[in-house]
């Protein structure tokens, strides 16, 4: 697809009322050759078909000079144009607002949009022969009026496009009317629309949304700034208009929607939209199946889902732990018949080897060779379901996963009315079914054995659902469960349960990374700050509340210098500096990894200081920095910048303007 006028050419266009939404000093590129066919439809002008590539001198001629000369671009005037290009100039199509980046090189597209109609025109008009530069005319009943490529002159090329002109329809600016701007296909009024919708405040961006359920335009680009408004309001207007107008091509905003939106009857259209586009896309259609699998999840049997008997200790409970191995080892040297004392006392060696592990204690592989020989001992029926999940256990936790595989799965074909299991067991039994669902989902997955996958979703959910609830999971399965829906698209129910995930691991510096990732991609920068606001609120003045809190107002602040908003990405840095300040009651580790975080906020915020004219506080900036922790001074934040060079630039910039004083002060640090 083609493209007309983005953000970051706003004010230049807002600035021009007599044409809005249309750059007079710029050839009109359209977004899409559907868009182009369609505006040569109803205009009836001759189609201009350019082809360019990077690197070579006709075409950097073509793209540097003429596509910018006026006379040239009052020619095109004449046409309905669409550019080709295979090298890409911009890392992204959009930003984190979900707004367009312009290509430099073709003001108008993005990069994809000129890099995906290539093979399009190809196939119509190319002849088997990649060319470039290349400039084709085709008039409105397909007649091709002129093809050049490989002339010896650029002026050939130029004198055709002149001489087969058409005349533009009068009155050509876009209309003002809401549902008139909504059929039109042409970039003008596509731009004009978007430039209205960012202009103007909530109430009139929702009834510009509300008029865009009956469009026929299919104004994708409009709806995805819409669906990352930070109004929670304006972003369900416009998935639901999505859920109306959404074809395949909006697809990556149809999953967008099904990320951001709380609102269970507008998810549960924008399902239903995946599914009727999913006749004809597949991936669409896995995506729909996987929201109906997460909205169904497969029941854990019996008795694992059942009430759970009274714990004989608590989980990571060393003392209760080892008071339990006493009474039980007793118990069976009196009775070693008794079955049932056995099995516990398996249970109890069990966990007191994974509480080693955690300790780094010694003697592990002896206590897990026990509690395995009692576990095989124990033949009662009533008893084989546990005595299963036991060996389980103790097979994955020593590295044989295919006995571990086989074990679970004997465990969960427990017979009717077998007696509820211990809870320290169950949760491990859980565990290594999530596990192995979670491995089921991915091999299906690669096997292009969808409704396979879909399944092995629902049964993850119903174990991610159980082992939630009742609490007793450990970090790492259940931070798998949750990164299989991620993989299948279900990214707002794998970001609320690493939400939740965090109030049973408020320390865990591995779900805090997945949680951040998932709240910058479908909140924003904002949305990260303010879930993490509400985080270290609900934790209390804890130093690890305050630490991640901190990383992600620094998080913030970055994605913010990546959007140019400079002014919200010094409040993040403040925030950051603030709340990585209380974490001197941390310990060493969680100190260090603050102070980390503090330095490379603190050069973030005197670099913006320093641009700012704040002189005198970007230097304290950077001299507290250093005091910090002087060896992240030569580590790179998310931009890529280092804080000494940060240090470098501005003391180079104070020489240069005659302030030696505060130049002098960063000497030391300075590169």
């Amino acid at each position: 697809m083609l493209a007309s006028t983005a953000w970051l050419l706003l004010a230049a266009t807002l600035a021009m009322p007599q044409e809005p939404g249309r750059a007079a000093d710029r050839i009109e590129w359209q977004r899409t050759l559907a868009d182009a066919l369609a505006v040569q439809e109803a205009t009836g002008l001759p189609l201009l078909v350019a082809v360019n590539m990077d690197g070579e001198v006709f075409n950097d001629r073509f793209a540097g000079t003429t596509y910018k000369d006026p006379k040239f671009v009052a020619a095109t005037r004449g046409y309905v144009c669409v550019v080709a290009s295979m090298d890409r100039h911009t890392a992204a199509d959009h930003d984190a607002s979900g707004r367009r980046i312009e290509c430099p090189r073709f003001p108008g597209c993005t990069c994809g949009e000129h890099m995906r109609i290539e093979p399009e025109l190809f196939a119509r008009w190319f002849r088997g022969t990649r060319n470039a530069p290349r400039h084709l005319g085709v008039a409105k009943d397909g007649r091709v009026l002129f093809d050049r490529y490989l002339d010896a002159s650029m002026q050939t090329a130029i004198d055709a496009i002149h001489a087969h002109r058409g005349t533009p329809p009068s009155g050509a600016a876009p209309p003002t009317a809401l549902p008139a701007l909504f059929a039109r296909r042409d970039a003008a009024s596509r731009s004009a629309l978007e430039q209205r919708f960012l202009a103007a405040d909530a109430a009139g961006r929702r009834t510009i949304l509300a008029a865009a359920k009956a469009a026929t335009n299919e104004p994708f680009d409009l709806l995805r700034m819409a669906l990352h408004d930070p109004d929670a309001e304006v972003a369900t207007l416009a998935a639901a208009a999505l859920a109306q107008v959404a074809t395949s091509a909006a697809r990556p905003e149809l999953e967008f929607a099904l990320a951001r939106v709380e609102d269970a009857a507008v998810v549960a259209a924008v399902a239903e939209r995946l599914a009727a586009i999913g006749r004809g896309d597949p991936a669409a259609m896995r995506l729909a199946a996987h929201v109906a699998a997460a909205a169904a999840p497969a029941p854990v049997p019996a008795p694992w889902s059942g009430p759970w008997r009274p714990p004989q200790f608590a989980a990571g409970d060393r003392d209760a732990i080892e008071a339990a191995l006493d009474r039980l080892e007793a118990q069976v040297r009196a009775a070693p018949g008794d079955e049932a004392a056995r099995l516990e006392l398996a249970i109890a060696q069990a966990a007191l080897a994974d509480v080693l592990i955690a300790e780094g204690g010694r003697r592990i592989d002896l206590w897990f060779a026990d509690s395995r020989g009692n576990g095989e001992k124990v033949r009662s029926p009533a008893l084989q379901h546990e005595a299963h999940a036991l060996l389980a256990h103790v097979a994955y936790m020593t590295g044989d996963a295919a006995a571990a595989a086989r074990f679970t799965a004997l465990a969960q074909a427990a017979p009717a009315g077998a007696r509820a299991p211990d809870p320290w067991l169950a949760a491990r039994l859980l565990e290594l079914a999530l596990l192995g669902t979670v491995n089921g989902a991915y091999a299906a997955g690669e096997a292009a054995r969808h409704q396979q996958l879909g399944i092995e979703v629902q049964r993850a959910i119903g174990l991610l659902d159980l082992l939630q609830q009742r609490g007793g999971g450990k970090e790492l399965p259940l931070l798998a469960g949750i990164g299989l829906l991620e993989f299948t698209g279900l990214r707002r129910e794998a970001r609320q349960r690493l939400g939740r995930l965090l109030e049973a691991f408020p320390d865990s510096a591995r779900a805090h990374e997945q949680w951040r990732q998932r709240l910058l991609a479908d909140l924003g920068a904002e949305g990260l700050r303010q879930a993490y606001g509400r985080f270290a609120d609900r934790a209390g003045a804890t130093a690890a509340a305050s630490r991640f809190a901190g990383e992600a107002a620094l998080l913030a602040a970055e994605q913010h210098l990546r959007d140019r908003r400079n002014d919200v990405a010094r409040q993040a840095y403040d925030e950051a500096i603030e709340r990585l300040a209380r974490c001197a009651d941390g310990d060493e580790a969680m100190l260090d990894a603050a102070h980390h975080a503090a330095v490379l906020a603190l050069a973030g915020r005197a670099n913006l200081r320093f641009d700012a004219g704040d002189a005198a506080g970007a230097v304290a900036d950077l001299l507290r920095a250093a005091e910090l922790r002087p060896e992240s001074l030569d580590e790179s934040d998310g931009l890529l910048r280092k804080p000494r060079a940060i240090a470098g630039r501005i003391a180079r910039d104070l020489a240069a303007k005659g302030q030696a004083e505060l130049a002098a002060k960063l000497q030391p640090i300075a590169p």
